[in-house]
């Protein structure tokens, strides 16, 4: 049996939106190799990290126009945010991962690079926005909340 990863998928509501999301993050090594540098590697305790637009071109393989192109587009797909910070009275542009697209960064993420008490942080927090999710899609198809409520605590009790 396989055993089964750690990973929640958290999509924009519009379906073209969903495929547009994908495609093109999945679809391009450039966008991958940006992402994977919000991921810490063994040594780091948190993915929360802000990078400068700066390091990310001195670090990876690509032009400037490619990186920056694929920055704005990963920005613009509401993946990473964006601001401008002065450091030394020069404006650097700073990217950090949205909150709502964590969850892509962490597929990227070796999960054996997360320490527990990360990861059960991880966890808890990802319920909480998956129940979220789930409760508010229910309502559109007239579930109610204590059918949920009883799947979950059949679920539960059938695990131990």
């Amino acid at each position: 049996m396989e055993e089964s990863m750690p990973y929640i998928i958290f999509l924009p509501p519009n379906h073209v939106d969903q495929i547009t999301l994908l495609t093109t993050v999945f679809g391009s090594e450039v966008k991958l190799k940006i992402l994977s540098e919000f991921c810490p590697g063994k040594d780091e305790l948190n993915s929360e990290k802000e990078l400068y637009q700066k390091k990310i071109i001195e670090k990876l393989p690509y032009s400037n126009k490619t990186l920056i192109k694929h920055l704005k587009d990963l920005v613009r797909l509401k993946i990473l945010n964006e601001k401008m910070v002065k450091r030394e009275s020069t404006w650097l542009k700073v990217f950090t991962v949205t909150e709502s697209m964590r969850w892509l960064v962490l597929l990227l993420r070796d999960h054996d690079t997360i320490p527990g008490e990360e990861m059960k942080q991880i966890i808890k927090e990802f319920l909480r926005e998956y129940i979220e999710s789930i409760l508010k899609i229910s309502e559109h198809y007239d579930i109610e909340k204590k059918e949920i409520r009883r799947f979950l605590s059949d679920l539960h009790e059938a695990s131990q």
